[in-house]
């Protein structure tokens, strides 16, 4: 094989690679079990739209990032919380949990070069439907 040849090889190989990067590992999604009666739990999931991560944060305290395809289980004490997400740009929505509830806050990101991600909080069906694919996410 030639120079260039090799070069092009050498090139489709990190290609392979920065895509595979983007593929999301770890456990496929669970309900949490055992949650306190006086908690909540907010399954929230990056479910689509382009590969771009976002950043995500509740009440201002960095909780995790997400990627496409992943979910993170969030037990909170009730009362209002205001989750962001940010990428190049950020946008919030506020919840007021309630003890013994589950809710499912659906994320996505655009494609674009400065995407903003959208967080929007949706049915137990579409939640349970939509997350069913999803990895688990550790915090941050």
């Amino acid at each position: 094989m030639n120079r260039s040849g090799r070069l092009l090889m050498l090139m489709i190989t990190a290609g392979v690679l920065v895509l595979l990067g983007c593929a999301a590992h770890g456990p496929s999604f669970k309900q949490v079990e055992n949650i306190p009666a006086d908690k909540a739990v907010v399954y929230i999931y990056h479910s689509g739209g382009s590969n771009h991560a976002f950043f995500l944060q509740a009440n201002g305290k960095d909780i995790t990032a997400l990627k496409r395809g992943t979910y993170y289980p969030f037990i909170t004490e009730p009362g209002r919380i205001e989750f962001t997400a940010k990428t190049m740009g950020a946008t919030s929505l506020v919840l007021e949990a309630k003890a013994g509830e589950t809710y499912y806050l659906q994320g996505r990101v655009p494609p674009g070069f400065s995407p903003t991600p959208s967080l929007v909080l949706v049915s137990t069906e579409v939640g349970t439907n939509e997350i069913a694919n999803c990895k688990l996410m550790p915090p941050r």
